[in-house]
C-alpha cells in the first residue's frame, strides 16, 4: 500500500475544517480515509452502504458505536458512506473511546492512560494474541478523563497522540554526537 497524499478537508459530520483525508494506493485501487479531529468520526471509501466491508464491520462493532453511526456523503462528494466514532488503543499510552454519559442519551470521549505493570506482576496479564508473552502496561480505569463529543482532538492530545518525538543526534566525523539543530546560514 502506497500513500498518495493527505490534506485537511471540511468534515461532513460537524463541518469543521479539521478532517484529515488520506489517499492510499492498494492492490484493489485507491482508497480514501477520513478522520474528523473535531468529532472523532471516521470512514473510508470501502464503507459504502451496501458493501461487504460495512457488513463485516457491523458484525464486529460494539453496540454504542453502531448506534452512533452516521450515513453521509464524503468530502468532495460521491456515494454516501457509513461514518463511525473511532476507538484508538495505543498499548504504551492508553485508549480513547466513545462512552455514553450516564443518565442521558448523549455520549462523549473517554481517555484512559496506560500504566506500567511491575515486572513481578506481568505474568498476571498474558497477551492472548501472542502466547507466552505478557503485557507490560495496563489501562488505568480508575483515573479516566472525559471530553465532550466535539472535543476528540483534546482527548487524543490527553492520550499523547501528538507528542513530538525527541530530536535525534547524529555523529559527523567526530567522537561525539551533535544536536540536530538548523544552521544559522
Amino acid at each position: 500500500m502506497k500513500q498518495l497524499g493527505d490534506k485537511l478537508v471540511n468534515s461532513p459530520v460537524c463541518n469543521s475544517d479539521a478532517c484529515y483525508e488520506s489517499e492510499f494506493q492498494t492492490a484493489d485501487g485507491p482508497i480514501k480515509t477520513w478522520l474528523c479531529m473535531t468529532s472523532g468520526y471516521t470512514s473510508n471509501t470501502t464503507m459504502t452502504l451496501d458493501s461487504e466491508v460495512l457488513k463485516q464491520t457491523l458484525e464486529l462493532t460494539a453496540e454504542l458505536i453502531k448506534d452512533l453511526r452516521l450515513d453521509l456523503v464524503p468530502p468532495g462528494g460521491g456515494e454516501k458512506l457509513a461514518w463511525f466514532p473511532t476507538a484508538i488503543t495505543m498499548p504504551d499510552k492508553g485508549m480513547v473511546f466513545p462512552e455514553p454519559i450516564k443518565g442521558t442519551k448523549d455520549w462523549g470521549w473517554t481517555v484512559v492512560k496506560g500504566i506500567p505493570i511491575p515486572e513481578e506482576d506481568q505474568h498476571k496479564y498474558p497477551d492472548a494474541t501472542n502466547p507466552g508473552t505478557f503485557y507490560k502496561n495496563r489501562m488505568d480505569m480508575k483515573n479516566m478523563k472525559r471530553f465532550d463529543k466535539l472535543c476528540f482532538m483534546d482527548a487524543a492530545e490527553e492520550l499523547g497522540m501528538f507528542e513530538k518525538q525527541p530530536e535525534q543526534s547524529i555523529a559527523i566525523g567526530s567522537d561525539g554526537p551533535f544536536p540536530a539543530e538548523p544552521s544559522e546560514k
